[in-house]
């Protein structure tokens, strides 16, 4: 095995992805990939010392992540040369895509590694698929972007026999991110911005879905989803309507998808989630790893506004939102303490992406053309997302849907819905958000909201203090004891409440695993008390 050379903290967003891996593990859900389409005379010794390099370089990329004691780090390995063999595929080039997107498909070991795997197809003697796969725990969307710039300016010297000391040294490491954002969050630096979030989600409550089936009890990550594509002059209208010139076409859609959720789901309290890219600093920008964060941005449409009332509101929330970017998502949920339900992504049931960090569409590397092509599928993290793509006014994407919560009649009139209202709020700006027409606000659900139907009571429950009465509730009862650093819990005590969170909820699965109790990890993750947990056993 490798030499280990160092062991660091590992980042808030590692230790999320880390925590999901226990869950569910042997699951290709946090996968990133690109395939990269290479035409023309190839070197593949030269692209294999080309990416040799690029992972000397980027430490994370030879990363793995381990439990040591009650922390999760990051360990650091020694590099090794990547080892690329030529492997002729019979089909042509679609045979050769259906073979990366399968390689895409393989689960990562985050405790083995490495986290990162390459292969070599051959089409034809000028044609070739470079399949590039990366656990999200060591690289983001915007890191594909970095590898493929970095081999493109590393293949041609590497073709030519020349050194690869081509590009700037790098002023930091992934680890050097991780280990300041703890320090920050130790030292109170991100306090303020933990108060404006506070204050933006206080008595915040989770968006009730109506769902086209009854949930079963642990997702399976599966997908429905239709093509989206906002006309681009609704959103320049719109634009051009507001007062605020620097309202952008991100808010203008997803002032239209808010009003799509509350008409859908009949609240008037919205989150939706955002991804924010998380490359605060200038040095960040070239790196490889795990930055982009969340933002659970918070809508008030109460007292009906009209849309361009919505839209304003919507700006302002996104500016303050951006303002205050670096507490991780992790963290967010550990002090809020929302309700949990079991495979479901707390605080935020939704969300909204627009990808302004794509890769280009081809390069040039010594007489090679390169030309990226996707190789993952949609994937559901959320109950809801719409993810677009697209630059000025021009957006184009899809709604994706769990598929155990919604079936391909809801994802396609989602999508239709944000058009409607759209078109309807481009004709008429001042409308009242509730004459908008909405096509999915109109039909009925075929089951109650999700959460109700999970639960069929309210997931909050006062502490007793009763004491166990069986031999599963009296192990239970020390266990929590001890990962919780108190005295006495009680069986009726909710977990969370009691000042759990994630991290010490895997540590009583595998305290218990090491006693020769397994533990149901989805419950253990979801609202639980000791007497709930015991009788599930």
């Amino acid at each position: 095995m490798t030499e280990d050379l160092f062991v660091l903290p590992a980042s808030f967003g590692q230790q999320r992805l880390w925590l999901l891996e226990q869950i569910q593990p042997d699951t290709p859900l946090y996968n990133e990939a690109v395939g990269l389409r290479l035409r023309g005379s190839l070197d593949p010794d030269a692209l294999a010392a080309a990416m040799t390099e690029v992972v000397n370089r980027h430490e994370v990329l030879r990363t793995v992540l381990e439990l040591e004691g009650a922390e999760v780090v990051q360990v650091v390995r020694a590099p090794e040369p990547v080892r690329l063999t030529v492997e002729d595929v019979e089909g042509g080039y679609d045979a050769a895509l259906a073979e990366a997107r399968r390689l895409s498909q393989a689960p990562f070991d985050l405790g083995r590694g490495p986290l990162i795997r390459c292969r070599l197809l051959r089409v034809a003697p000028e044609e070739h698929l470079f399949a590039v796969v990366v656990h999200h725990a060591v690289a983001d969307g915007w890191s594909l972007g970095v590898l493929l710039s970095e081999l493109t300016a590393l293949y041609p010297p590497a073709a030519r026999g020349e050194r690869l000391d081509v590009l700037p040294e790098l002023q930091v490491q992934y680890a050097d991110f991780a280990a300041w954002q703890k320090q920050r969050w130790d030292e109170g630096e991100l306090d303020e911005q933990l108060d404006y979030w506070k204050h933006q989600l206080a008595q915040c409550e989770p968006l009730r879905l109506p769902a086209d089936r009854l949930p079963g009890g642990t997702p399976d990550y599966g997908t429905v989803h239709a093509p989206l594509a906002p006309p681009a002059l609704m959103i320049r209208q719109l634009r051009a309507v507001a007062s605020d010139g620097d309202v952008t076409p991100f808010m203008v859609v997803l002032a239209a998808y808010a009003t799509v959720l509350a008409r859908w789901t009949g609240q008037h309290d919205v989150v939706v989630g955002l991804p924010f890219a998380g490359r605060t600093q200038t040095e960040l920008e070239p790196l490889v790893g795990f930055f982009v964060n969340t933002l659970p941005l918070r809508l008030d449409l109460s007292g009906d506004p009209d849309f361009l009332s919505l839209l304003r509101q919507v700006r302002e929330r996104c500016l303050g939102a951006y303002q205050h970017p670096d507490v991780p998502f992790e963290v967010l949920v550990d002090t809020l303490k929302p309700q949990r339900r079991p495979g479901r992504t707390p605080l935020a049931q939704t969300m909204l992406a627009v990808n302004n960090t794509r890769l280009p569409r081809t390069a040039e590397a010594a007489g090679l053309r390169i030309e990226p092509v996707p190789l993952l599928q949609e994937r559901a993290h959320f109950e809801v997302t719409v993810d677009l793509d697209g630059a000025d006014d021009t957006l184009s994407g899809s709604v994706v849907l769990q598929s155990d919560l919604f079936g391909q009649e809801t994802a396609d009139l989602l999508a239709r819905s944000v058009v409607t209202v759209l078109r309807g709020a481009s004709a008429n700006p001042g409308a009242a958000v509730s004459e908008l027409p909405c096509p999915l606000a109109d039909r009925s659900p075929a089951v109650p909201a999700a959460e109700e139907a999970e639960t069929g009571e309210p997931v909050h429950r006062e502490a007793t203090g009763d004491r166990p009465t069986t031999r599963t509730e009296v192990l239970l009862s020390r266990l929590w004891a001890e990962v919780l650093d108190v005295e006495t819990v009680g069986v009726d005590d909710e977990f969370y409440a009691a000042g759990g969170n994630s991290l010490r909820a895997v540590r009583v699965v595998m305290r218990a695993r090491e006693l020769g109790v397994e533990l149901p990890v989805e419950k253990v993750l979801g609202e639980h008390t000791i007497r709930e947990l015991a009788a599930a056993v």
